[in-house]
């Protein structure tokens, strides 16, 4: 195991470092179940004890009382199944995720088969998307997909092929940026939902960075969380009016966003995930309603070159669609992915997910 950095700071999504703040200012620390799991598989999964080191390291977890239960390196998963289960106060565990994924992730792609990122591999993927979609934003997302001693690499990579912006500070000052983007996650709304009910968990999430996070910074709201995308988009837009530059538009691979159209054979047109009829169907109500200003961001499977081809083309026949895209995908990797399951002991998650209890977890924090 290489030495952890003296601080995940620098190697840290920047939304978390946000989200950490924005939850500090607004006093709101719940105790929180978080679940970890492969889409991929049945594979071996590798790298938990590294990662369980993440937590000793950075996280007052343990002397708080809460705990990391995992299955053992070199333990068979299937697909979906719970690998992680971390349990404690969300400030203890937010800023931890792009870490200790980027282990998991690393570690058991590595173990499964696949090679580790070459960067001229990611700069010729990021080229070919910046020459697709000449006069978007492109940002780099994928931290959380890999190990982070290759952050730099990674970014660096990414950035000299044409992308604008990364999400870590590492990458970005690796790449001449200087520092990383990122706004709103869904572990933050999942948590403001748990005071204020998921109805308008978007929009009060949103005015609270607004409250907390330096002006400079795009007020960027996820919209997806609890699969109300138009109606999120338009409760935040009414909220924030013009300070608001944009929604973003997540949609997990299980659900058919609102406003989308059920899977009629036009792959990325419709079906579930982000979709082109549910991105027009965003643009087209905050249009209507007269939020012309209010920019969309999309993210999910963007490293798909034939997804972003769909994109642009639908963009040419039907007009404004997104004006930015948070991309992964610029490498193959088994991808890793958490979420906020349960707060305070209560079921609450985002759409499309829910706490599933394993008895082959074994305490590793």
């Amino acid at each position: 195991m290489p030495t952890l950095p003296e601080s995940h700071l620098p190697y840290t999504d920047k939304y978390f470092i946000r989200s950490r703040i924005v939850l500090e200012r607004e006093g709101m620390n719940p105790w929180v179940t978080v679940q970890v799991f492969f889409r991929n598989g049945p594979g071996v999964i590798q790298g938990v004890e590294e990662a369980a080191e993440v937590f000793r390291a950075y996280s007052p977890l343990a002397a708080h009382g809460g705990r990391v239960l995992a299955l053992p390196d070199g333990g068979v998963f299937k697909p979906l199944e719970p690998v992680m289960h971390i349990e404690g106060p969300v400030l203890d565990v937010i800023e931890l995720e792009t870490m200790y994924l980027g282990i998991l992730a690393s570690r058991t792609s590595v173990a499964n088969g696949l090679p580790s990122p070459d960067p001229a591999a990611v700069a010729a993927r990021a080229g070919a998307i910046r020459r697709m979609l000449p006069a978007k934003h492109l940002m780099y997302f994928g931290a959380r997909h890999w190990h982070w001693s290759m952050e730099e690499a990674i970014c660096e990579a990414a950035i000299r092929a044409g992308f604008d912006s990364c999400a870590t500070d590492a990458g970005a000052r690796a790449a001449g940026l200087a520092a990383g983007v990122g706004t709103i996650p869904h572990a933050l709304v999942v948590v403001f939902a748990s005071f204020v009910g998921p109805a308008h968990a978007t929009r009060e999430a949103a005015l609270a960075f607004d409250r907390d996070i330096e002006a400079g910074c795009p007020r960027i709201a996820l919209v997806d969380t609890f699969n109300r995308e138009m109606d999120d988009a338009l409760d935040t837009a009414r909220a924030l009016g013009s300070r608001l530059w944009g929604v973003r538009l997540d949609t997990a691979g299980e659900l058919v966003g609102q406003g989308g159209a059920a899977f009629d054979g036009r792959v990325f047109a419709t079906g579930p995930g982000v979709s082109v009829t549910g991105t027009a169907a965003v643009r087209r109500a905050l249009d209507e309603a007269g939020f012309e200003h209010v920019n969309i961001v999309l993210s999910s499977g963007f490293g798909d070159l034939d997804k972003v081809a769909a994109f642009a083309e639908a963009e040419r026949r039907q007009g404004r669609l997104f004006e930015a895209l948070g991309i992964g995908g610029l490498f193959d990797a088994w991808h890793a992915t958490a979420d906020i399951v349960r707060v305070q002991g209560r079921p609450l998650a985002k759409a499309g997910r829910a706490y599933h209890g394993s008895p082959r977890l074994l305490r590793i924090v």
